[in-house]
């Protein structure tokens, strides 16, 4: 049995938050290995497996840094999911592009994680993780679809919280279709979406199915080295376009009892990361 360790930030509310790894904590506890969670850059104890499970867009390096003690580091390679990192959709202004288009945050989820930091750091009269601008965010990440690259503001493209897409939706009769990849080691689950709005959040999903992994998207994975997380994909004329990348995914709104079910074969992908890294 090998001792696994959670690392969060200062900030995080690991045990209080509805996150993914938590259900597969209690997965690896039932099969009898040793869990702990640190909190902050204090007195990380000893373990044979280390998960950066740190809630920013952007791990602050001195979090990278201090991973270095350990044998094997999950998502140690997964420190920047910013669009800008992860999209191969962005237009600059002036780029020649003659369809709709989306605009969205260059952080995640609308920055909520960022805001959420911040505010907790006031509240703690910490210095760590204070924004020391004002960000822009979009409400509940809301990301607007405009018709054409004509409709972007000026405000938009001089806002660099703000990135513009080349949007390229999956659509036929029924509607709009988004794909999630949930995967941790060589365990994974795919499933397909439809809802009605181009932007398809959990709340309106009307039917979901099971749906094959594309090659491209395991492409991006090891592109942005990721071992653990959760990617949001369109299968757009046939190509695979990665929306999002998130190495922090919470439980979506609603999950249906399949999904809390394929939880614990998920967590037995830590297995196989044990056993790889343990070799190499």
């Amino acid at each position: 049995m090998a001792s696994i360790l959670v690392l969060t930030h200062a900030h995080d509310r690991f045990r209080a938050c509805d996150y993914i790894l938590r259900r597969f904590v209690r997965s690896w506890l039932d099969s009898g290995h040793r869990v702990a969670v640190a909190r902050g850059l204090g007195d990380w104890p000893e373990a044979d497996i280390a998960i950066l499970h740190v809630d920013l867009s952007v791990v602050p390096e001195t979090y990278v840094q201090a991973t270095a003690r350990y044998p094997i580091v999950l998502n140690g390679a997964a420190t920047d999911i910013r669009k800008r990192a992860v999209s191969r959709q962005l237009l600059q202004r002036g780029e020649p592009w003659d369809g709709p288009v989306i605009v969205k945050t260059d952080l995640n989820c609308g920055g909520q994680s960022e805001v959420r930091t911040h505010q907790r750091a006031l509240l703690d009269g910490s210095s760590e993780g204070r924004l020391t601008n004002d960000l822009s965010v979009l409400a509940g990440a809301e990301y607007p679809v405009l018709a054409s690259v004509d409709e972007v503001p000026d405000a938009v493209w001089n806002n660099r919280d703000l990135v513009v897409e080349r949007f390229l939706p999956e659509q036929d009769a029924q509607g709009y279709w988004m794909r999630t990849w949930l995967f941790f080691g060589d365990q994974d689950r795919c499933s397909r979406h439809l809802g009605r709005d181009p932007v398809l959040k959990s709340s309106g999903i009307l039917a979901s199915e099971p749906s094959a992994v594309p090659d491209a998207l395991r492409a991006e994975r090891q592109r942005l080295g990721f071992d653990y997380g959760k990617f949001d994909f369109v299968v757009h004329d046939g190509r695979a376009i990665l929306l999002d990348a998130n190495k922090t995914p919470w439980m979506p709104t609603g999950a249906p009892p399949e999904f809390e079910a394929a939880l614990p074969d998920l967590a037995r992908g830590i297995e196989a990361c044990i056993g790889d890294r343990a070799m190499s």
